[in-house]
């Protein structure tokens, strides 16, 4: 079907094994019912075969979005759907920069992969073709060498490539965008093309072309609109918001004065020295540049460089790396966190996944389950370095960290030590100081690998912050209020992740914003209520495809339930998480972790989408 702006109609099918290239389009109302982006990529995945993530018949997506690539402010998101090789739960992975817009500006709404690959090789996407070619000489290379050996090969162009870990199949391998960006690739969507011997997806894009948009006058004056908006906010204004000017990082100096901060692989909330890793601190130290993403004039992102002992130069690291690598594994050496950073990167490791691998590995050394000396003593980043390069290539220690936490934790017979749910460990803040970021990790479908900059109205430790919209106004037992605002949130990212515009936009923007610019630019006409409802209608299905994978349960880890805070603000506190649970279901209207079969009809999705 041919729409009259924002999709391009077409979708590429790559067979891997035969090398065939297949396409095929969408209608009207398959695109009101899932947006693109997140949407279009899980319906994909449900109506694949449920295989295990590195079967040869697994399946790997990447969609773009009907707004991305059409100049709207921070309209500039990829996201990647399969299996994750973790905990085998339902994974999307979603990355800014500028590959989303290359995407469609080279002709396609997305692109699926079956099957693997006899050879490494590469998927070259431009204006007039999808192929693939021979990478025999790319592997082993790291990002850096990656992405500059395709240059020189096909120019300017976009490259989503995997390190020596996704090679090596380590289970938190990851994708890193155009060497540098991977902070939201996490849930092991690097092994996932290691199994299939795809080394990168290289989009050579025509940067001439513009995506078509329906209607230019009610278009123009949303652009005016949403600048206005982004002016005006305390948080993302260029010059002076305080997101803009501290990026990610903005997050240490409040969850550490609320004692929300993990430390020391979530036994501690607080650890001395932690305002080294704030982004005041940053800014007068390791950053040499901001950087941003296509259509976005906030430049959140952070370019650092250590010239002390640590030489590197490196996007990040940003708060999931900087709380991960460093507060959870007692370092506040604001560049040795950029340096651990900068190898994750290079090597193609999720940092955020590898930090909190050492810090409970780190906790079992303290433990006496691991001698000292074959261990790992907090805060030590000589012996963090070796294990980061030990996991990459899956050798020594490396072999048994390569798993995951759960795996470590079956390793050592103390489930304590892992902080993972569905797989991923949690990230960001203590769920027992922040109960409705607790709730949230318990229930998202993909796991742990929730960003707390997405739901930053959930955290009431942000709530000090000029421009933070509070949701969350009773009392904190008040756990019906905690559920809603979770359920809402969770549509509302499903909905922007399938628009394909950056979550962080919702610091000033609100739902009739992200309603006007899909009708203006699709030149179709959605309520509020149905786009909203296109969020809730993705997220139940991304459920229906784990209850298949046999995720029938919410479970989340027993340190957060069973040991209370040590110290500080929340001393003594404890995770009612059967309680919020409880809350949760009800203000979804499922049975229990599953929806109920009146909610699938009244979704749609009845026959399962």
């Amino acid at each position: 079907m041919a729409f009259g702006g924002g999709y391009v109609g077409r979708v590429a099918h790559v067979d891997l094994e035969s090398g065939r290239v297949e396409y095929d389009g969408f209608g009207e109302e398959f695109a009101r019912d899932y947006i693109g982006g997140r949407g279009f990529g899980v319906h994909e995945l449900f109506q694949s075969k449920p295989v295990s993530a590195l079967s040869i018949d697994s399946m790997f997506g990447m969609f773009a979005g009907p707004i991305t690539g059409t100049g709207v402010p921070l309209a500039n998101r990829l996201t990647m759907v399969f299996r994750s090789p973790l905990g085998g739960a339902i994974a999307y992975a979603n990355t800014g920069g500028y590959a989303g817009a290359a995407l469609k500006c080279a002709g396609l709404d997305g692109v699926v992969l079956r099957g693997n690959r006899d050879i490494p090789s590469y998927l070259l996407i431009t204006p007039s073709s999808v192929s693939l070619e021979n990478a025999e000489t790319l592997w082993g290379m790291v990002a850096s060498e990656t992405l500059h050996a395709l240059r020189a090969k096909h120019g300017e162009c976009r490259v989503l490539s995997i390190g020596p870990a996704g090679e090596s199949l380590v289970n938190y391998a990851n994708i890193v965008n155009d060497a540098g960006r991977a902070s939201g690739v996490r849930q092991g969507a690097g092994c996932v093309l290691g199994a299939k011997r795809i080394k990168a997806i290289v989009i050579v894009s025509g940067y001439t072309q513009s995506v078509k948009v329906a209607d230019r006058a009610r278009f123009l004056e949303l652009l005016r609109r949403l600048n206005t908006k982004i002016k005006n906010s305390p948080l993302l204004n260029r010059a002076n918001g305080l997101f803009a000017l501290y990026g990610t990082p903005l997050a240490v100096n409040p969850l550490a004065l609320n004692g929300a901060l993990p430390c020391l692989n979530y036994t501690r909330t607080k650890v001395e020295g932690a305002e080294r890793l704030s982004g005041a601190s940053m800014s007068k130290s390791i950053l040499i540049s901001r950087l941003t993403c296509n259509s976005c004039s906030v430049q959140c992102r952070r370019e650092t460089a250590g010239s002390g002992q640590y030489k590197f130069r490196v996007e990040g690291p940003d708060f999931a790396q900087i709380s991960s690598l460093g507060s959870n594994c007692g370092l506040t050496d604001l560049e040795a966190v950029g340096y651990l950073n900068y190898l994750c990167y290079e090597l193609g490791l999720d940092p955020v996944e590898t930090g909190n691998m050492l810090a409970a590995f780190a906790e079992a050394t303290e433990k006496g389950y691991v001698p000292q000396d074959a261990g790992l003593l907090w805060a030590d980043t000589k012996r963090m370095v070796e294990l980061v390069q030990l996991i990459a290539k899956r050798q020594g220690t490396g072999a048994l960290l390569a798993q995951g936490a759960d795996a470590l934790a079956r390793h050592f017979a103390d489930d304590l030590l892992s902080v993972a749910v569905k797989g991923i460990t949690v990230q960001n803040a203590d769920p027992r100081a922040e109960y409705a970021w607790a709730l949230l990790n318990a229930t998202e479908n993909s796991g742990g690998a929730a960003h707390i900059w997405v739901y930053p109205e959930l955290i009431t430790s942000f709530y000090s912050l000029q421009g933070i919209r509070p949701v969350l106004r009773g009392h904190e037992t008040d756990f019906d209020e905690i559920a809603n605002a979770v359920k809402v949130k969770q549509d509302l990212v499903a909905t922007l992740d399938s628009l394909q515009v950056c979550a962080f936009s919702s610091m000033a923007y609100d739902l009739g914003d992200y309603r006007d610019a899909f009708n203006c630019i699709t030149g179709l006409e959605i309520s509020t209520e149905e786009l909203l409802r296109a969020g809730e209608r993705i997220f139940n299905l991304e459920r229906l495809c784990n209850l298949r994978y046999g995720i029938v349960e919410d479970e989340f880890p027993r340190k957060f339930s069973e040991q209370a805070i040590a110290s500080g603000e929340h001393a003594g506190r404890l995770l009612p998480i059967k309680e919020l649970l409880y809350s949760y279901y009800r203000a979804r209207g499922w049975m229990g972790a599953r929806p109920s079969p009146l909610k699938l009809t009244e979704l749609g999705l009845q026959s399962g989408g």
